[in-house]
């Protein structure tokens, strides 16, 4: 039975295949790729030489020799575009540029409260962009990719009921960005592009799972399974903060129910009982702020940790038991390889991580604990803009857009409407 003929989307998927590995450093030579995507070497012959076309890959040296000449290493050109990258919490902000390897070639990290709302904020993410533009080529641009504090229905970009985020409910940020900058866009919660900016910066395995927690000023987590983050049928999977996790009307959510591990867990519900501990003589370190500044934040409930407040240890301490004890039901219902915890909850000493540990450990089932590991993030400040980029690189990579943009040459010539999916 004769073989039926390559199509297009063989050829695509085949390119896919090809540049995917070498940007991820999984080959690097002709030889290695044929062995590690099972093509023969016509097609790999035939695939590189495409990428090369498109400036993706280039030969950059000579790998060992097992006999007779040495293979042509191959390098994916990481400058070939950039990614503007963004991410936004309850009162800051991180923006970045990257190149196409989510390397971040400038980072700054700003004060801005997302209740502002979406045009004062987007206007001044578009000052961003520019000042991280002005001495870089704008034709180089890739995509855009925003990451908000909040539920976003992915597939269309537009934040869905945002507890923190008035104004922004149903805002077409992607269309915003989109008539802007003349490229593709991708809105996502911000825990997502944490765990995939945590999964990819510590070279997780395509085969391991991973959850990340965001703990906060607000509670949210990300779920990355075998490479890619689940989302769930409208990309509201991982709203942790909003599990009701006390039977108790009296403790109000700023989502307007009661219960939630967020009104009890949440930075912002610790800087909430701080001041009633001042006002009660409970905490002589948290009272010297609140009288120089008139407020008390999370990050100062973190200082109070580091210097042994009583009121602080206890209070993270409480936080830390709340969120374990949902994680281990996510742990017995999950089974991830990996659980880790980034945000403010984490940056006061190591009480939370060490009863979180403890909570998670002792509530699990044995079979799901045994070779979980529970740590802090280590990917640091640039996760979420990190793990921005390699979303929108990832898809842009992927043999669907690559059908649509390689004959034009140039990612902006796609739809964004075609590229709702991703990493």
């Amino acid at each position: 039975m004769s073989r039926r003929p390559p199509t297009a989307i063989d050829q695509y998927e085949a390119l896919s295949i090809v540049v995917r590995l070498v940007r991820r450093n999984r080959a690097r030579t002709r030889p290695e790729l044929g062995a590690t995507a099972l093509l023969g070497r016509t097609v790999i012959s035939q695939r590189v030489e495409e990428a090369m076309d498109l400036g993706l890959l280039e030969d950059a040296d000579t790998g060992p020799s097992s006999g007779g000449r040495a293979p042509r290493r191959l390098r994916f050109r990481a400058e070939e575009g950039l990614v503007l990258s963004a991410v936004l919490g309850a009162a800051a902000l991180d923006v970045a540029v990257t190149d196409l390897d989510a390397s971040v070639l400038a980072h700054r990290h700003l004060q801005w409260p997302v209740a502002r709302g979406p045009e004062e904020t987007l206007g001044f993410l578009d000052d961003q962009f520019a000042d991280l533009l002005k001495e870089r080529d704008p034709g180089r641009l890739w995509a855009v990719v925003i990451g908000v504090p909040g539920p976003v229905e992915f597939a269309t970009g537009r934040p869905s009921q945002p507890p923190i985020m008035p104004g922004w409910d149903g805002f077409d940020i992607r269309g915003r960005l989109q008539d802007r900058h003349g490229v593709p866009v991708w809105v996502d919660n911000d825990a997502n592009l944490l765990a995939l900016g945590e999964a990819r910066s510590t070279g997780l395995d395509d085969d391991r799972h991973l959850i990340f927690v965001k703990a906060g000023t607000g509670i949210g987590a990300g779920v990355v399974s075998r490479g890619r983050v689940h989302r769930g049928s409208k990309g509201a999977a991982g709203d942790i903060g909003h599990a009701r996790v006390l039977e108790d009307n009296s403790v109000m959510c700023r989502c307007g129910r009661t219960g939630c591990l967020e009104a009890l867990a949440g930075g912002w519900a610790l800087a909430r009982d701080a001041v009633s501990a001042v006002h009660e003589g409970r905490s002589r370190f948290l009272a010297e702020i609140h009288r120089a500044t008139g407020e008390i934040t999370p990050a100062d409930i973190g200082r109070g940790v580091v210097a042994g407040d009583a009121w602080c240890l206890t209070a993270v301490a409480r936080a830390a038991e709340r969120i374990g004890s949902l994680m281990a039901a996510l742990v017995n219902f999950y089974n991830p390889d990996c659980l880790v915890f980034g945000g403010g909850a984490v940056t006061g000493g190591d009480t939370f991580l060490r009863v979180v540990d403890h909570t998670v450990r002792s509530r699990a089932l044995p079979l799901a604990a045994a070779d979980l590991t529970i740590r802090a993030s280590v990917a640091g400040d640039t996760a979420g803009v990190v793990g921005g980029a390699h979303l929108a690189v990832e898809t842009l990579l992927s043999a669907d857009a690559l059908a649509a943009w390689a004959p034009a040459g140039r990612p902006s010539a796609v739809e964004p409407a075609r590229l709702v999916g991703g990493a």
